[in-house]
């Protein structure tokens, strides 16, 4: 089983980002506490996965294509989400054993020499209810099946969550069906007032701030103003945060990293003018973001920065912008159409892979260089132009790009990296630079297109 150490293993802020290696057995360091969307897509090689106690959450499609996954080691309390979300492969035959939470979870106090079940200590007063208890782990024959079906939950909860004595003069609902419906008419929910429009007024106390720049956000509300005099958003200052809306300061200059990483219910953010970096993950994995429309003043994008922001529909790249990071919109999946700027050189590694419904892409007159995987797996992506000047594509730099039909590469190209459109099953009409007759079967770069036609300029 590969160790915590695993240097294929990419973990940030206690977030798996992603795994790149190629262990059979992998158990996870016990301080992750989320794994991101798409953090093990691909891992064909994986077959058992060991998720630690903390671990609270787990990415849409952070399994999609591990195909020989059949055993997860998991905490119970995330059994809705894995049964219920789009986490592995629809139909995919894996093996969850759900695990109850270990008495680090529980505080100091360690329940099992005192309750012969964790059934027994949740019905005196224990802790949350959670899914597997040791009797459940052990299989009632023998281990033959370690997971409850949904009404067995129900009926758990049911037995464990003992009703309160309640005032026999307060009414309770004949025809409630649900625990939910049967806790909410014992405990009437107060009555809410209907919520104001958002002013944009700054409440200090809601930031930790040293200098100009934002150390934490700790404030509770979901939409919040940063102060006018800050210039910096600082390194994970609003990460995993619930905010839905962020006013961002004419002032500011750098958004840090991981500022907003892993923020699920960030929808409304406004770039404003001046603003120059975005740092490596600064918004990666904020699935509810929708429109990314960046000022002409941003100049650096850094390493996925944008990764898994899977509901943008909509994105403007700055007209000054230098740099384009390793992965900084891959699995952006709800994105169609993309315009680099002229000033873009190159492409670094992955910078728009896994853009599912990517279909036109319009490079910039002073690309130099497309990197390995710059759009591996953009099923969708129809057309092309590659421009003059255009010296290197990298190796499976088009992947899978399966609705290409035809495309023209420049006479400056010098070097086109192993499989490079490897899988792009329709193309049919290539036009390519003499020189390359060679490579093209050396490096395997239009590996088993059958229908393809190449014509050597």
């Amino acid at each position: 089983m590969a160790n915590n150490n695993d240097n294929n293993l990419r973990i940030e802020y206690g977030v798996v980002v992603k795994y790149d290696g190629n262990a059979e057995e992998l158990k996870l360091p016990s301080y992750v506490t989320r794994i991101a969307p798409y953090a093990f897509y691909g891992c064909k090689s994986l077959k058992k996965l060991v998720a630690p106690y903390k671990l609270s959450s787990v990415g849409k499609g952070a399994f999609y294509g591990c195909e020989n996954l059949e055993e997860v080691d998991i905490p119970g309390r995330l059994y809705k989400r894995v049964k219920g979300e789009n986490c592995f492969d629809k139909g995919a035959d894996i093996y969850f054993r759900f695990y109850a939470c270990g008495s680090e979870d529980l505080g100091d106090e360690d329940y099992s020499d005192k309750f012969d079940s964790e059934a027994d200590y949740l019905a005196s007063g224990g802790d949350k209810v959670r899914f597997a208890d040791e009797s459940a782990k052990n299989g009632a024959n023998g281990g033959a099946n370690d997971v409850y079906g949904d009404d067995e939950i129900i009926s758990v909860v049911e037995e464990i969550i003992q009703e309160p004595e309640r005032d026999p003069d307060v009414p309770i609902a004949e025809d409630a069906e649900s625990l939910d419906e049967k806790l909410k008419a014992i405990v009437p929910e107060p009555e809410k007032e209907d919520a104001e429009p958002h002013e944009n007024i700054v409440n200090l106390d809601d930031y930790v701030i040293e200098g100009n720049t934002v150390i934490k956000y700790i404030g509770t509300d979901k939409r919040t103003t940063v102060p006018e005099f800050i210039t910096t958003i600082g390194d994970n200052a609003f990460a995993n945060s619930d905010v839905e809306a962020v006013y961002l300061p004419a002032g500011l200059k750098i958004i840090s990293k991981a500022a907003f990483g892993w923020c699920e219910n960030l929808k409304d953010i406004l770039f404003p003018d001046g603003l120059e970096i975005i740092d490596e993950y600064a918004f990666a994995d904020c699935s509810a973001l929708e429109e990314i429309i960046l000022p002409d003043s941003v100049e650096f994008i850094g390493a996925s920065a944008f990764h898994a922001c899977s509901s943008v529909i909509g994105l403007r790249l700055p007209e000054g912008l230098k740099q384009i990071g390793r992965r900084a919109f891959d699995f952006c999946v709800s994105l169609e159409k993309l315009y680099i700027p002229d000033t873009v050189e190159k492409l670094y590694e992955g910078a728009f892979s896994h853009c599912e419904s990517l279909t036109s892409v319009l490079l910039p007159s002073g690309l130099r260089e497309i990197s390995a995987w710059a759009f591996a797996e953009c099923f969708e992506l129809r057309e092309i132009t590659f421009p003059e000047g255009l010296v290197s594509i990298g190796e499976v730099a088009f992947m899978n790009c399966r609705s290409l039909v035809a495309f023209d590469l420049p006479s400056t190209l010098q070097e086109i990296g192993r499989q490079a459109f490897v899988g792009c099953e329709q193309l049919h009409l290539v036009r390519i630079p003499l020189r390359f007759e060679k490579d093209v079967k050396a490096k395997k770069i239009f590996h088993r297109l059958v229908n393809l036609q190449i014509t050597y300029m």
